[in-house]
């Protein structure tokens, strides 16, 4: 990286190495840019494109054919990288082999850092029109190291596990839904009774009527307040899928045919608050749910009988 240099007085060289201006006469304008220290956008462009090297540097020195082996380039151009990442004090070559300088080793720290965010911004660009962005009271980029579970073609429901994984290993659960578990799922059953987990959840009205008019359903809610279960129907149409499994917060992303495009899953603590704060605000508009209605709505639900 070439420093910009100055002459005599406060009037910097440019990058074309113009001549000094005559001091009577008004200097190039391309002269009077103030000298600064940002990396030009090439150059970081170029940094990039080598930072596979300094990458492959993180773990140890190597030579140069284990690096160009390492970092599957030929031979011509493993050659040009280093000698680039040498000039810029990046990288130094000690008894045969490279390794970083410490500026290297923040360097690949920094681009390490930077490529898992992108990672996640990509993977957060694929499911935000699903997400109830509206709702959130919190800068967006908080979710930036949040974890994103996303449905592959072999596996559109690994949302849902993943979801269901993060329960199961919970004490607490806090739930805001207009989708449930499934009924008769035994991981679904064993994390909320058999293992006496703390459940409290606000549901969908709509929601709570299919329940109500599924024999399976009506049990499932029965057995989860026999075990201490708060339940709640929320008097509007929930717009999200909120869960809060002890500090850990998950956010679902469901298209309008109620099919699962990701989850999002963080335990910042801003996050954490306002999912606390939102699900403590519904629960104050929502009906408590008891056994008794649960009874009498069953039995409507199925015509009477």
């Amino acid at each position: 990286m070439t420093p910009a240099v100055s002459v005599s007085g406060d009037i910097p060289l440019c990058r074309q190495r113009c001549p000094p201006p005559h001091p009577e006469l008004l200097p190039h304008s391309c002269c009077l840019a103030p000298i600064h220290n940002h990396m030009e956008i090439d150059e970081f462009v170029g940094l990039t494109r080598r930072s596979s090297v300094l990458d492959a540097l993180r773990e140890g020195p190597l030579d140069r054919r284990d690096l160009q082996e390492r970092v599957g380039v030929s031979r011509p151009t493993i050659h040009r990288q280093i000698r680039a990442l040498e000039v810029d004090g990046l990288v130094v070559k000690r008894d045969g082999a490279f390794a970083l300088t410490p500026v290297g080793e923040l360097a690949a720290a920094e681009f390490a850092r930077t490529f898992e965010v992108m990672d996640n911004v990509s993977a957060l660009s694929k499911i935000v029109r699903w997400l109830p962005v509206s709702a959130f009271d919190f800068d967006f980029a908080r979710l930036r190291d949040a974890e994103v579970a996303l449905p592959h073609p072999n596996d559109p429901f690994a949302p849902n596990r993943r979801m269901l994984r993060r329960i199961h290993g919970a004490d607490r659960i806090r739930m805001v839904t207009y989708t449930f578990l499934p009924e008769g799922d035994p991981a679904a059953r064993r994390c909320f009774i058999e293992e006496h987990q703390s459940f409290e959840g606000v549901l969908d009205p709509t929601l709570f009527e299919s329940l109500l008019a599924d024999p399976a359903g009506a049990t499932h809610l029965r057995d989860l307040l026999a075990h201490g279960s708060h339940i709640a129907v929320a008097p509007a149409p929930v717009p999200l899928i909120l869960i809060l499994a002890d500090e850990t917060v998950i956010i679902g992303a469901v298209d309008s045919g109620g099919s699962p495009r990701g989850l999002l899953v963080t335990d910042d603590d801003v996050v954490r608050t306002w999912a606390e704060d939102a699900v403590d605000a519904y629960l104050d508009e929502a009906t408590q749910v008891t056994p008794e209605s649960i009874g009498t709505r069953a039995v409507a639900a199925d015509g009477g009988t």
